[in-house]
């Protein structure tokens, strides 16, 4: 009788034991894990293209000059008609987000006007927004110092300086691991005041290109 009944307690015990056994050497099975980020580490992008430029002063538009170097008729303040010619950007920064990018960049745009030749630099901080982590699109903006410079024939050179400011898109395609593809837009705007009694030289620059983007960490 006593057999009987320690029989009885041990079932439940044996029944609760085997489910605990089993499911220590069961599989798990996959686990998942959350994407890598599609950006990171150090980035450097090197960008060509053309930029259409337009300059104005306070009172008369940029001078145009023929090739003789001889100053053509004025239109007045407005915006002078627009120039197109190659030009650059080099960018080189870090990524402390997948949805963040800053760093610094160096743009130049140079064009011919009648003999001499006309420049503009600017070296700019910058940040590029993605709004979607996933995706390559990305807004731009950013700020800092520009030049201006006229080059007469014989090298003699004139410099204006000021802020220039920065605003653009563009869209990431990898190409690789760590490269990726990125056409783009970009509108660059100055302001350079003039020496006294000289009039403030206004110039805007809208960019089309295409950028080479190598990174330190790989792309997805």
């Amino acid at each position: 009788m006593r057999r009987n009944i320690a029989s009885l307690l041990l079932i439940p015990l044996i029944a609760g034991a085997v489910p605990a056994l089993s499911a220590q050497g069961r599989d798990r099975g996959l686990v998942e894990l959350a994407p890598p980020p599609a950006r990171g580490g150090m980035y450097f992008s090197a960008a060509l293209g053309a930029g259409s430029e337009q300059c104005k002063y306070e009172t008369v538009s940029c001078g145009v000059n023929d090739a003789n170097g001889n100053v053509l008729p004025s239109t007045g303040n407005s915006w002078r008609q627009a120039t197109t010619a190659p030009s650059f950007a080099l960018r080189l920064g870090g990524t402390p987000s997948p949805s963040v990018r800053l760093g610094g960049e160096l743009f130049g745009w140079s064009a011919p006007n009648g003999p001499a030749t006309e420049r503009t630099i600017g070296l700019l901080l910058d940040a590029q927004f993605y709004p979607a982590v996933r995706s390559g699109f990305y807004l731009k903006g950013g700020g800092g110092m520009g030049w201006s410079s006229y080059l007469f024939p014989g090298y003699a050179t004139a410099t204006d300086n000021g802020f220039i400011f920065n605003v653009g898109a563009g869209y990431d395609f990898p190409v690789s691991r760590n490269v990726q593809i990125t056409p783009l837009v970009d509108f660059y705007q100055g302001s350079y005041p003039g020496g006294v009694g000289q009039e403030t030289l206004s110039e805007r620059i809208v960019f089309f290109g295409a950028s080479l983007t190598l990174q330190s960490r790989r792309w997805r």
